[in-house]
């Protein structure tokens, strides 16, 4: 909804107010640091920077919690790096002992949890993320995570697919090297035993012979079984009676009426 604040944006506009009311410039400093950090750890600019100047990447990596000493180290990096900048504070011992701070920093990771949470994944996946994070740049990121999630995608439709055949026929497809969708019809074909074939071809008789039909007053027209009395209602469609007849091991095209 438009107009809508987070949390933490409230803690940081009222903090900021207050720093201006009181005249503090180092507060409002402060303020504007924590707010900084907090963007770049989130964003991934915090680990491109420990990338670059070969800081230690631990702390800004994406699935490690935003804490205090996530930002001493993001403070302590930006101090490394120019040494005569203002980057001076807050560090954690400063955080810890100002429940103001402490309570943004919370809000903060508390909103990146909720922001992420849709999309939760496994300790396997995080950890996996974490290694292209740590290794690649941003353009290269983007390459591997689109391939990744391409393949995450593929995985669980063929999981899918493979527990729908499962409680189709039996069929186990996580066991098969390589199947086709042929193996697979053959696979349930075979589970069909001659008595069961037999069975099924008297029926496929039964629904050729117009002459039982016309008894029902049904009649087999283009492959459909349908009432005769001009109603147009089908009993049986046309690829309906195909499978029929493929289960009953019989040629479709043989069949009469079916074209």
């Amino acid at each position: 909804m438009t107009g809508e604040t987070t949390a933490s944006t409230d803690i940081m506009t009222r903090l900021k107010g207050e720093a201006k009311i009181n005249g503090s410039d180092r507060r409002l400093a402060t303020l504007m640091r924590l707010e900084q950090a907090c963007d770049d750890i989130l964003s991934g600019r915090a680990l491109e920077l420990a990338r670059e100047h070969g800081w230690d990447k631990a702390y800004f990596l994406p699935h490690r919690r935003l804490v205090a000493r996530s930002v001493d180290e993001y403070i302590r990096m930006r101090r490394y790096i120019a040494p005569k900048s203002s980057w001076t504070g807050p560090t954690k011992d400063t955080i810890a002992h100002d429940e103001h701070l402490a309570s943004y920093l919370t809000a903060r990771d508390t909103e990146r949890e909720v922001a992420r949470r849709p999309s939760r994944r496994g300790t396997k996946a995080r950890a996996v993320d974490d290694i292209v994070a740590e290794k690649l740049d941003f353009n290269e990121q983007a390459t591997v995570r689109a391939a990744l999630e391409s393949g995450r995608l593929a995985k669980r439709q063929f999981d899918t697919l493979a527990a729908f055949f499962h409680k189709l026929a039996g069929i186990d497809l996580r066991r098969l090297d390589a199947f086709s969708f042929e193996d697979v019809a053959r696979s349930i074909r075979g589970q069909i035993g001659g008595d069961d074939r037999q069975a099924l071809a008297k029926l496929v008789e039964r629904l050729q012979d117009q002459v039982i039909l016309m008894e029902m007053n049904l009649v087999l027209e283009r492959g459909k079984v349908r009432m005769y009395d001009g109603l147009r209602s089908v009993l049986v469609e046309r690829d309906e009676l195909v499978v029929l007849a493929r289960l009953a091991g019989l040629d479709p095209d043989s069949l009469v009426s079916i074209n």
